[in-house]
């Protein structure tokens, strides 16, 4: 038997099966046995609607999440954070016992952290005696940036060992590639003065 026959037959044992894509518009196809049938149109993207409630501790004093632990009081008194530090995030739900404080930030790679940076790394240095958690949507670009940037600087860190810190304790981060050009360029400076 020769390549094609033999692959003909095992091709024709094989049980079907549906594949579903969704394109970046939204439009949803269903292929089967070569026929594509449109379906109806969705959201481009998949919702997660299982929230993500790991608090990391990255030094005494210094936490790390996404939004969601922000707005679980129990949480937030299980580990004693007294100050909140938001990223491009805006909480609605605030608790009377906990000071709030924001940055603007936009997870894209051309969005400049430096000013940001220097202004987290004053509010984390500031209260980071009194447990403070820093968070964005997905805990997972620009908090754990600002963060990195904080060990560099205050630390005195390079960037990859405060990014492997970061990544010990929260194994999901991972900050976009604009990110992690600026906290390399700022490795072995003193943008902040810190002692």
């Amino acid at each position: 038997m020769d390549l094609q026959n033999l692959i003909a037959k095992k091709r024709s044992s094989l049980k079907s099966c549906k594949t579903i894509i969704t394109d970046p518009l939204g439009n949803k196809y269903e292929v089967e046995c070569g026929q594509v049938k449109k379906l109806e149109k969705s959201l481009p993207f998949i919702i997660d609607e299982k929230p993500d409630l790991q608090i990391a501790n990255i030094i005494p004093g210094l936490y790390l999440s996404s939004q969601d632990p922000v707005v679980c009081n129990d949480l937030l008194k299980k580990y004693k954070i007294q100050h909140v530090l938001s990223i491009g995030v805006n909480i609605f739900e605030k608790y009377d016992d906990i000071h709030y404080y924001t940055c603007d930030l936009l997870d894209l790679p051309e969005s400049n952290i430096i000013p940001s940076a220097k202004k987290c790394i004053d509010i984390i240095h500031a209260n980071h005696k009194e447990n403070i958690l820093v968070h964005c949507n997905a805990g997972v670009s620009r908090s754990p940036t600002i963060v990195i940037a904080y060990l560099m600087i205050i630390m005195k860190l390079s960037y990859d060992e405060a990014y492997d810190k970061v990544k010990r304790a929260r194994s999901c981060i991972r900050p976009n590639d604009g990110f992690v050009k600026q906290l390399r360029s700022i490795e072995n400076t003193k943008f902040v003065d810190k002692a």
